[in-house]
């Protein structure tokens, strides 16, 4: 069972410095986190003190500084919280990589676990995460994005119909392009007609009326209502 652990912002980024040198070069120490973080070598010193304190680290005098149990366990949700923010502002609404990282180095002080928690779901059901990601060491009860026997692509329902978006099924340019148009999950759908072949199709979301491609239409998986 993970030990509940509540840290400040400043801890939260000494530990999270020692996680990624570790990561990086294999070990950590009182010169480097002070380099990584910009600051004085005796202000480590101090949050050092309050990390092994708190069972978070070890450290044998002037020996590199090595993360418990605990210690990687509280880092690694750190270093999963920038990751997923990271994304969240780089990939999907494509802040600038400079500035997603720094602003994802603020938020996840900032962010509540709620709303970090709602954040990562999101991403889960529209396939921003794969399986392998950290968060899903992370999130409980997650949605699985699996089709059932009434989910449909768009391009399939007839003239008329009217459906609600489960899930794009596309990645990267043409799934932001299709949810920039509104096509979002739970977002209702109307078909109002169809080229000969089918291709464009003519469809009506949250007021305003669209022009999808058959193939677009095809990523778009819906519920008929």
């Amino acid at each position: 069972m993970e030990t509940k652990i509540n840290l400040s912002e400043s801890m939260e980024d000494y530990l999270e410095a020692i996680f990624n040198l570790i990561k990086k070069n294999g070990s950590a120490r009182v010169t480097g986190i002070a380099n990584y973080l910009g600051i004085a070598a005796s202000s480590v010193n101090q949050g050092l003190k309050k990390l092994n304190q708190q069972g978070l680290i070890k450290q044998q005098k002037y020996g590199p500084i090595k993360l418990t149990r605990d210690g990687i366990q509280a880092a690694e949700k750190i270093n999963c919280k920038h990751q997923i923010l990271y994304l969240f502002l780089h990939e999907i609404i494509g802040v600038n990589s400079e500035i997603a990282d720094k602003d994802a180095c603020s938020l996840e002080h900032a962010l509540s676990q709620e709303s970090f928690e709602k954040m990562v779901k999101y991403l889960i059901v529209n396939d921003y995460l794969d399986k392998q990601n950290c968060a899903f060491k992370f999130i409980d009860n997650r949605e699985e994005a699996k089709m059932d026997i009434n989910e449909i692509k768009l391009n399939e329902i007839n003239i008329g119909s009217k459906a609600d978006v489960v899930k794009i099924m596309s990645k990267g340019r043409l799934k932001r392009k299709l949810m920039d148009m509104g096509l979002n999950r739970g977002a209702r759908v109307e078909v109002k007609g169809k080229a000969p072949m089918g291709d464009p199709i003519e469809v009506k979301v949250r007021g305003y009326s669209l022009s999808l491609r058959r193939d677009e239409a095809a990523e778009i998986l819906v519920k008929e209502v």
